[in-house]
């Protein structure tokens, strides 16, 4: 799950109640072409490497293929 976590707040997991643990965080490549900040609301994944990017990229940063279009 990737959501926007802010400190000190405890997450519990929708159906088993268990506590979230954070393992992973979103951090911005650069340089990055996109004007929109990195949070949930603005990302997407690529549909060929599977990487994180901003929804205003035509090509992936990562792997540097044109991403489809958002639908």
């Amino acid at each position: 799950m990737i959501i926007e976590a802010e400190p000190g707040i405890v997450y519990l997991d929708e159906r088993t109640g268990e506590p979230m643990e954070v393992v992973g965080e979103v951090l911005p490549l650069a340089p990055s072409r996109s004007k929109l900040p990195f949070a949930v609301e603005n990302l997407r994944f690529c549909n060929w490497c599977e990487a994180m990017a901003q929804r205003d990229l035509n090509d992936c940063p990562t792997c540097g293929r044109r991403m489809a279009p958002l639908g």
